[in-house]
């Protein structure tokens, strides 16, 4: 009888340990060089709304790898000029500032003694081309740069190769898609001299009612998991259009003991569910309060009266359609600060000894059942039909991975001797 009650304990808590383990999680235009893509693993870009029917972007991208003669093509919903492309002086040092001002903060409450007792054990030169159309060519700070369009995305394509900009193959359905839409292409690179360490924010203004993302392009040289995040000023909130809006519930997030929450593997997580085509609002408040050192972000609040922040963490399987996004004056403000110091059960050692307190309670009742069959001389607990089918349901799961394993690994071990 006691073997019987083990078995059946042994198969509660193995299907304990499987429903509280924690689930996997799976997890922005086109950026070249000479020989091969050149890997981004995150975008920023500042919108601004001018008021007069144009959107500035000013784009900030990260890139991995060495890019000797790297190449940058921006499908752009309208041509532009000379005068609509800049490199701001001071704008590196601007994302980084209105990253840190609207970064999301968690406040965690006082250590509990779990986290306590944790921490105290641990001591270009550019020439037209038949069907394409140049709209401007210049020079910007580092870069080299042409607007070019057609009506024939072939042509465009062979214009770009000929003046020695990489297209992969990967890449030519989406220029055809982007010439359908009638767009047109801001194409850059560095200018001879430059290095990679050169690569600076570029500001581009255009012609159009509301900011757009060119995914689709991206997604050719993006990282997994690539991180979008996005600021918009203007006279009122943003919402993304045509890709979900998901929030992080503040129950949500876990503080590690040693410091550190797990609200980036949540915004991974519920960006996932969504097949990475979701943002979050991490901020979205009135200009009136917000000063900045950055001469280029101060001037930004004082022509609009609004700041929003909205992030995402995207792949490039899931990059098939490029998000657009609309100003929304019924939108509630949104915080960066949550104050979670009065809360409780935040901490992971804290949840940890939930999970082990359930397990631990089970254990204690089936002590004390036998303890009063034995006392009573009567026979221990017999579990129910239901809970011996689901145990034994759970052991020849079990026993039916092992074997499958030794069948295959049996088999390639016979494939390879057979070979040799």
């Amino acid at each position: 009888m006691k073997q019987g009650k083990a078995l059946f304990l042994a198969g509660l808590l193995m299907i304990l340990a499987w429903c509280l383990a924690p689930q996997p999680v799976a997890a922005c235009g086109g950026l070249f060089c000479q020989n091969s893509p050149v890997d981004q693993n995150a975008e920023r870009i500042i919108f601004s709304d001018n008021g007069d029917g144009t959107i500035t972007a000013l784009i900030q991208i990260q890139y991995t790898g060495s890019a000797p003669d790297f190449s940058w093509i921006l499908p752009m919903p309208s041509a532009i000029t000379n005068d609509d492309i800049a490199v701001p002086e001071g704008a590196d040092a601007a994302f980084t500032e209105i990253e840190i001002a609207t970064n999301p903060r968690y406040i965690a409450p006082p250590l509990p003694e779990c986290a306590e007792m944790v921490m105290a054990d641990m001591v270009f030169e550019s020439a037209e081309g038949g069907g394409v159309e140049i709209f401007a060519e210049g020079e910007v700070g580092p870069f080299g740069f042409v607007v070019i369009g057609s009506e024939d995305p072939d042509a465009l394509i062979t214009w770009l190769r000929e003046n020695e900009y990489r297209v992969e193959p990967a890449m030519e359905p989406l220029i055809d898609v982007y010439v359908d839409e009638q767009m047109v292409f801001l194409a850059m690179r560095l200018l001879p001299g430059e290095g990679a360490d050169s690569i600076t924010p570029i500001e581009v203004t255009y012609r159009s009612e509301q900011p757009m993302i060119p995914l689709r392009l991206t997604a050719v040289a993006a990282l997994p998991d690539m991180a979008v995040l996005v600021w918009f000023f203007g006279d009122a909130p943003v919402r993304p259009e045509n890709y979900a809006h998901m929030e992080i519930p503040d129950e949500a997030i876990t503080f590690s003991d040693f410091g550190g929450n797990n609200y980036r593997g949540l915004v991974s997580r519920y960006a996932n569910e969504n097949n990475g085509q979701a943002f979050v609002t991490e901020y979205a408040q009135p200009t009136a309060n917000l000063t900045f050192n950055e001469p280029l972000l101060n001037e930004l609040a004082q022509k609009h009266r609004y700041l929003t922040r909205l992030n995402t963490v995207i792949s490039p399987e899931e990059m098939t359609l490029d998000p657009i996004f609309a100003f929304d004056s019924s939108l509630p403000d949104v915080s960066n600060v949550h104050d979670l110091s009065e809360t409780t059960g935040q901490f992971q050692c804290e949840r940890d000894a939930a999970t082990s307190g359930v397990v631990a309670a089970v254990d204690e009742a089936l002590r004390g059942e036998e303890a009063v069959a034995e006392q009573n001389d009567v026979l221990p607990y017999q579990p129910s039909l239901a809970a011996r089918l689901v145990t034994g349901g759970a052991v020849l799961l079990c026993v039916g991975l092992v074997l499958g394993v030794a069948v295959v690994g049996a088999f390639m071990l016979g494939r390879r001797s057979r070979q040799a």
